[in-house]
């Protein structure tokens, strides 16, 4: 029957209390060293001797297990079943003293693992250091170009806002002496239309005003030599009255017609009363 020695080595160290101290003892050193808290406690109960040299009862009771075993075989198989558990545990302990780690090893390599991860600790802290100083410094090298080009930035926007103020005055300015030349050419050219106009108002009243003498000692001329030409003219003697012969006509009882027959009509009335219709 093979069993395999690293789970009897786990088995044996395990089961040992003076293991199960130890190795508690140096998680809660571990967890020390690491600022961690320390593992909680389980509910194996570990008993510590005071004193290493006092008795401690052994994990395999021989003689009751001969007892037993004479009890159900005869006292040669007992005998030789006894030897054979015997040989077979010499040699499970032979071979995990072979092979297991004592509490020496463990310390060591203990140890061993607590400067490599102290090593690992220091080497991560030591290049988080540099690359945290190395951030730092590329960060202030970026903010102090930054405050440069701020402020040069600042500074030409500057320059291009007085050049943009400077353009826009002069060009108010132009613009401003430009309205008043042609206010003034305005204003001269009315003034000449104004006199021009006072001019050719002033003509045509002038010419109106002789036309209008003219036309006058025209009509004048012509009325005072008509009345001349009236008054020297030879009067014709008077033309002589003529007599009006006046002949009756017909009245329209004489033409037979019945006036009484017609309607009354106050212009036929009218008519048939007058002698004569002219």
């Amino acid at each position: 029957m093979s069993t395999d020695p690293s789970a009897s080595t786990s088995i044996s160290l395990s089961s040992h209390p003076h293991a199960q101290a130890s190795q508690y003892t140096e998680a809660q050193a571990n967890y020390s060293d690491s600022n961690l808290p320390p593992p909680p406690q389980t509910g194996l109960s570990i008993h510590l001797d005071p004193d290493p040299d006092a008795y401690t009862a052994p994990p395999f009771h021989t003689h009751d297990f001969y007892c037993k075993l004479e009890k159900q075989f005869p006292p040669p198989i007992a005998h030789s079943l006894m030897r054979a558990t015997r040989a077979l545990l010499v040699h499970r302990i032979g071979r995990v003293r072979r092979d297991g780690l004592d509490r020496k090893d463990l310390d060591n390599q203990a140890y061993l693992f607590k400067a490599a991860m102290s090593e690992a600790r220091t080497e991560i802290t030591m290049r988080t250091r540099k690359e945290t100083a190395s951030i730092n410094t590329a960060t202030s090298a970026l903010r102090r170009e930054v405050e440069s080009l701020q402020v040069k930035m600042q500074e030409e926007i500057a320059n291009l806002k007085h050049e943009v103020q400077m353009e826009v005055d002069n060009r108010h300015n132009e613009a401003r002496a430009d309205i008043k030349q042609q206010a003034i050419a305005i204003e001269d050219v009315l003034n000449r239309a104004i006199i021009g106009l006072g001019d050719v108002r002033a003509e045509i009243e002038r010419v109106k005003w002789d036309n209008m003498r003219r036309t006058v000692t025209g009509l004048a001329s012509f009325i005072l030599f008509t009345i001349i030409f009236m008054e020297l003219r030879p009067k014709p003697p008077p033309p002589p009255v003529p007599q009006p012969n006046f002949t009756p006509k017909p009245s329209m009882r004489s033409m037979g017609i019945n006036i009484d027959e017609m309607s009354p009509d106050p212009e036929r009335e009218g008519l048939e009363n007058s002698e004569y219709v002219t």
